[in-house]
């Protein structure tokens, strides 16, 4: 009981003797199960757990999370169960010891992939109760005080991942003591030069600071009081890392950021807030531009602050933060203040971390994978924030350098989904704006439109770019679909409606797939032959036999190619296939089929995978435009460019890029990049070129 003597310390301070009798308990089954195991430092395993509960303890969070912060390693790490905890301490302890713990029984394809698993099952975890990342955070940063034990390597993907990820998740969540004290030593670690060479020069320059700091925290407590308003004043220095931030960020050299001094003022109301603002700015002068009001416009995560930039005596500049002491303890502790209050009431704060939460579920629900998940929420995790306006004057908080797409999604999927155009402060926009505060935006939708997959390119916020890759998954699923059920009747040469709904379910099930839909989209992928699944149709589920013969017996006509496929029908960029070109298609397993002209050296040189390649034709109602590429020999002269440039055009065939290459001095290549909508319009435009006087050679590429 040695180790537990100092959190008992902590707890006898605001917890019920029987709840201290339960963290006891909690403390010995912890200390057996972990008896003999021993840290990278050569301590007892049993300090590491004791540990993270003080730093809970501190916040003074609940008796079941100080007690599940000390077995939170013993699942993942001792033959102890969920079930033995759930008997000795309750459901609810068990459930927070098992979100915390890692998977261990799954084998993953890299160690990324395993790591964002374990974040994805801790935040899923966290939706059911938040005090897991809680428990989670007081975990990392004990272990960010004992990385010393480590190699380097190992220290620097630790502190990474802090500096990453768990730091803005404290930011989120508002608890600022874990958030700063997780981003020094993450810096520390990540960037130990940087670190010294900077703290050093904090320290050189700290004795002239303190004074100022003194003078400018007297002047303002006169002034409080002299105006007879309750307040308390604090001067604080600013953290290693963030003026390293602010350095890295470009905000100016170590003297500039340096020469900011920070002051918070704690008073008793909101209206002693905004009052105790009219002084300040009457005793210093307030820069331009430089004031935010966080009390009336909360940030994402509920802190609530006024905040002002003023300048001093001397040319100092002094940041001056204006709260009330809940507002203080909110931003101090964050959702942890919910326990250190034993109150009913839900703060701003705790609102903002459910509602964050609660979009974890649709990120989870429309992310393919655990690293598109934890991505996802990366974004989300940045601290910077636009506030924009609904019509109706609703604020929308968004990431920075969020776009209207961003803000259709945050008004509602099926907003985002069905979103063509946006208003910006009455006029319309591009959809690629970067909107900036106080924008007023009105969204435009059409009931049959659909999400573009350019979108990708400019949506920041993780709800907008979840949707519409789930989108983009569901569409590619829908065309693998298509082109599997067509590529089948092909290889059956009958209508598939000719056959039982539960015939072709039960072939579907005799190869491994949950139903018919999903093996039509592997056909159509490419991943299983269409031959074999019209054997297994005429032949029944568990007919293998005589394919070759069956495969004799297809039907020779190509399958005949649309031109709209898309994610599914791919058109080859070594030849650049046209309308009307003959063509041939290479199966690409879970890429669906890829359309290659007949001659291309690519295809003759892959002759010996004949299985791979199947024979297609274009359909007669293809439509759009094509790209293909000329090389187009001139001799050199004044506007040759010009002339060859203006002969394209004026067939109204789009030029997509322009390249030269010099031959000697008296000839150039001219390589053009064209969009075409079939091979004789194509030819047509070779044949012009090739009558111009000063054209030497055309060719296709």
């Amino acid at each position: 009981m040695a180790y537990f003597a100092g959190l008992r310390e902590v707890v006898e301070t605001y917890l019920e003797p029987a709840h201290i009798a339960d963290i006891e308990r909690a403390y010995q089954v912890a200390e057996k199960a972990h008896d003999g195991q021993m840290r990278s430092s050569g301590e007892p395993y049993i300090t590491h757990p004791v540990a993270a509960a003080r730093i809970l303890a501190e916040l003074n969070l609940d008796h079941q999370t100080i007690m599940a912060a000390l077995m939170h390693d013993v699942i993942e790490d001792t033959p102890v169960t969920k079930e033995e905890l759930s008997d000795q301490f309750g459901e609810s302890v068990a459930e927070l010891v098992e979100g915390v713990s890692k998977l261990t029984q799954i084998n993953f394809r890299s160690k990324e992939e395993a790591q964002a698993e374990n974040f994805r099952k801790m935040m899923m975890a966290m939706v059911q109760d938040i005090r897991v990342i809680l428990i989670k955070l007081a975990d990392r940063l004990h272990n960010m005080q004992t990385l010393g034990a480590l190699r380097p390597d190992k220290r620097r993907r630790i502190a990474r991942e802090t500096l990453e990820i768990y730091a803005p998740i404290a930011n989120r969540l508002g608890i600022y003591k874990l958030k700063e004290q997780l981003e020094l030593l993450g810096f520390a670690n990540m960037y130990p030069m940087r670190y010294k060479i900077l703290k050093a020069a904090v320290e050189k320059v700290r004795g002239r600071r303190k004074k100022i700091i003194e003078n400018i925290s007297e002047q303002l407590r006169v002034r409080l009081k002299e105006s007879h308003i309750a307040g308390k004043v604090l001067g604080r220095e600013k953290s290693v890392f963030s003026i390293y931030k602010k350095m890295r960020d470009k905000v100016g050299t170590f003297n500039e950021v340096m020469d900011i001094y920070a002051f918070r003022v704690i008073t008793d109301s909101e209206d002693s807030c905004y009052r105790i603002l009219g002084q300040v700015h009457n005793q210093f002068k307030p820069l331009p531009g430089l004031f935010k009001d966080y009390i009336a416009i909360p940030k994402a995560n509920g802190y609530q602050s006024l905040h002002s930039i003023l300048q001093a005596k001397e040319q100092v500049r002094i940041e001056v933060q204006i709260r009330t002491e809940i507002m203080d303890q909110m931003a101090e502790h964050g959702v942890a203040a919910h326990w250190l209050y034993k109150s009913e009431d839900t703060s701003p704060t705790e609102n903002k971390a459910r509602e964050w939460v609660q979009s974890l579920i649709e990120l989870q629900q429309s992310a393919d994978d655990s690293l598109e998940f934890i991505e996802n929420v990366k974004i989300d995790l940045f601290p910077d924030e636009v506030y924009v306006f609904t019509p109706k004057g609703k604020i929308i908080q968004l990431p920075k350098g969020s776009t209207p797409v961003d803000f259709a999604y945050a008004i509602h999927t099926v907003v985002g989904n069905t979103c063509i155009a946006c208003k910006i402060d009455k006029q319309f926009s591009p959809l690629s704006t970067k909107l900036v505060n106080g924008m007023t935006l009105e969204i435009i939708t059409a009931p049959d439109s659909k999400p573009n997959a350019a979108w990708l390119s400019f949506a920041m916020s993780g709800k907008a770019r979840a949707n519409i890759r789930s989108f983009i998954k569901n569409m590619r699923h829908d065309e693998a679909v298509n082109l599997g059920y067509r590529l089948i009747e092909k290889s059956l040469d009958q209508n598939l409606e000719n056959y039982e709904v539960e015939d072709l379910e039960q072939v579907a099930k005799s190869i491994k797939y949950d139903n018919f839909e999903e093996l039509l989209a592997a056909v159509g992928l490419g991943r299983v032959a269409s031959v074999l699944i019209a054997h297994r149709i005429k032949h029944g589920s568990d007919g293998e036999t005589d394919l070759e013969k069956d495969s004799e017996k297809e039907d020779s006509s190509p399958l005949a190619i649309k031109g709209t496929e898309g994610l599914v029908v791919r058109y080859s960029k070594c030849c650049c296939p046209i309308p009307n070109d003959p063509i041939v298609a290479y199966v690409s397993a879970g890429k669906g089929f890829t359309i290659h002209r007949e001659n291309c050296s690519n295809v003759k040189r892959a002759h010996k995978q004949n299985d791979r390649y199947i024979p297609v034709e274009w359909s007669p109602e293809v439509e759009g435009e094509f790209s293909c590429s000329l090389d187009i020999e001139v001799f050199n002269g004044r506007g040759v460019l010009a002339q060859i440039t203006s002969i394209i055009s004026n067939q109204d065939i789009n030029i997509i890029n322009v390249k030269i290459d010099e031959l000697d001095g008296d000839i150039n290549i001219l390589h053009f990049d064209i969009r075409v909508e079939h091979r004789v319009q194509l030819a047509s435009i070779i044949k012009k070129l090739r009558v111009v006087p000063f054209v030497n050679k055309v060719q296709r590429h």
